[in-house]
């Protein structure tokens, strides 16, 4: 088999593709290179420049590199940025997954695994976060992946493609330093940020009904996601997979902000106190995923934890602000 990789040079991209390429799978990689990083992927990696809203590159990548399963990791995926900018984030997420489902049909390609989110569901209010639990995305963003998801199945339907649509929850740490996330929009990188500018960091409402007023989030190491992807991969390529699968992939641990700022001060030997600002709209006090239908249908579960993960991650942070 041959897997193209959407946003394959990315951070969560890079990490599947040397994942699923050092368990012997035959990775292509494209990415359109606004956020990827091309020396993330090793040698023996094909990486291919250009956007999945582009139909008739996608017809020849599928061609030349006989491709016979697609990971589609490419999107835009922040929230604040999608409030304010809806158009395009429904224009690129959606339009850009609509035309490579067109060319997966065209090429006959019968295995398609979808990045979604744990911003599907809103804010519930339920202690573990199951994917039967109702989806109420807040956010532009979060409907460009409940209405992905929907494509996607719907497409595999018409089309016979078999499917999986892994819902993430939040991402952190490194796989090795040089695949650190090198953005500044994530929880961990923004505490780092702070730090490093010598701020204290911030934490948005200590009044939410938690126990310690923070909220609560379920964090998931990215090796950790890249080694489920291998797994839904594995799960498409066997004979006789079910038509279409969504999962969640999270570790069914929640951790509060205040906890991880602590672990973060740890990690980092600076542990000032944080400063408590006013809560931000649209933050849920918890949201902590079931990991049972991963665990029941891929055979997989998280193996590392929250220190594992924020050392990884100061460690990247080091390296690309030379620290």
């Amino acid at each position: 088999m041959t897997w193209l990789i959407t946003g394959g040079a990315g951070y969560i991209g890079a990490h599947v593709a040397r994942t699923m390429a050092g368990a012997g799978e035959r990775v292509v990689a494209l990415d359109d290179l606004s956020a990827g990083v091309p020396s993330r992927l090793p040698d023996g990696i094909p990486l291919v420049r250009g956007s999945s809203l582009d139909g008739e590159l996608l017809k020849r990548v599928f061609a030349e590199h006989a491709v016979t399963g697609v990971v589609h990791l490419a999107a835009r995926k922040q929230v604040g940025e999608s409030v304010a900018q809806p158009t395009r984030y429904y224009q690129e997420n959606l339009g850009g997954l609509a035309t490579l489902l067109e060319a997966v049909a065209g090429a006959g390609v019968e295995r398609f695994l979808f990045s979604s989110s744990a911003a599907v569901y809103g804010n519930p209010d339920v202690d573990l976060i199951t994917e039967d639990t109702p989806c109420a995305p807040m956010s532009p963003y979060g409907e460009t992946k409940l209405a992905g998801e929907w494509l996607v199945r719907a497409a595999g339907r018409a089309h016979g493609i078999s499917t999986v649509c892994l819902r993430y929850f939040n991402v952190a740490g490194a796989a090795a330093p040089e695949l650190a996330d090198t953005g500044v929009f994530n929880v961990v990188p923004m505490v780092f940020d702070r730090l490093t500018r010598d701020e204290a960091p911030r934490i948005f409402g200590d009044d939410y009904p938690t126990p310690d007023g923070t909220c609560v989030r379920d964090y998931i190491h990215v090796a950790d996601l890249a080694e489920a992807h291998l797994a839904a991969a594995g799960r498409l390529a066997s004979p006789g997979a079910r038509g279409d699968l969504t999962v969640n992939i999270g570790r069914g641990e929640g951790v509060s902000v205040r906890e991880l700022v602590t672990l973060v001060g740890e990690v980092t030997g600076d542990a000032r106190a944080a400063l408590v600002e006013p809560r931000r709209p649209g933050d849920a006090p918890r949201a902590v995923a079931s990991a049972a239908r991963a665990a029941e249908e891929l055979g997989w579960t998280a193996r590392r934890g929250m220190r594992e993960m924020v050392e990884s991650a100061w460690q990247g942070w080091r390296l690309h602000h030379s620290l």
